[in-house]
């Protein structure tokens, strides 16, 4: 899929996301950041459910600090979180193999 609409939530910069519930989202709960204009987000506390993919954060070098924790994410057909450089998701499911990237700390989510 090439459009980013059916998107939950979206966020890029300065933004604390907590204590959502999202759910049926087309494409993603909740998209944080686009390339490297991702910087100082934390996303915590959230339930995202039957979306094709719960969260997607960029990946791309550059961008800044974010924490993803304490989420309740189920019901996702392409994966928890996800890493992405624009349109190409790049990574496994992050919330069950960890992230690899230092601007990220993937901490106690929980997925079924």
């Amino acid at each position: 899929k090439d459009h980013f609409f059916g998107v939950g939530i979206s966020v890029e910069a300065d933004t604390t996301v907590t204590g959502n519930v999202v759910e049926g989202a087309e494409r993603f709960g909740m998209l944080l950041g686009w390339g490297p204009y991702l910087r100082d987000v934390i996303a915590t506390s959230n339930v995202i459910r039957k979306c094709e993919t719960g969260i997607y954060v960029t990946v791309v070098e550059g961008s800044g600090d974010t924490v993803i924790a304490e989420n309740i994410i189920s019901g996702t057909t392409s994966g928890a979180i996800v890493g992405y450089r624009w349109h190409d998701a790049v990574t496994g499911d992050m919330a069950r193999e960890g992230s690899g990237f230092d601007h990220l700390a993937i901490e106690r989510n929980r997925v079924s």
